[in-house]
């Protein structure tokens, strides 16, 4: 069972998209370069932001700039989550292999029914 919502992860085209959020009463939590981006988390409002300032928009993959996923932090395991979430629903459900974050954090990602990316996290 879902029990919150963890987080919601966007790429950006630069650091100036993080001053929006400054503004809202967002404060940065965490920052790390990586080799295709900058990781940036930001908190406030009773919730997580995740951004990933891009500003040439090298991506090994196809994502858009905009939304990347939505998190939800899940009661049981993650075994067990996607075991009833394949139980229960009408369609087919795609499910990515489960893994740790940088965190350490185990987690997995699925996609919803219109190809949106929703990770779900221990």
């Amino acid at each position: 069972m879902i029990t919150e919502l963890h987080h919601i992860a966007a790429i950006v085209s630069s650091e100036r998209s993080l001053e929006f959020y400054k503004l809202l009463g967002f404060k940065e939590t965490y920052r790390k370069e990586r080799e295709h981006d900058i990781l940036v988390l930001m908190s406030g409002c009773g919730m997580q932001l995740e951004f990933f300032i891009d500003p040439s928009h090298s991506r090994p993959s196809s994502e858009p700039i905009g939304l990347r996923h939505i998190a939800l932090r899940v009661s049981e395991t993650l075994e067990e989550e996607i075991e009833r979430l394949k139980k229960e629903s009408a369609l087919e459900i795609e499910v990515g292999p489960i893994r740790e974050d940088w965190t350490g954090a185990r987690l997995c990602f699925v996609k919803d029914y219109d190809g949106i990316s929703v990770e779900l996290r221990e």
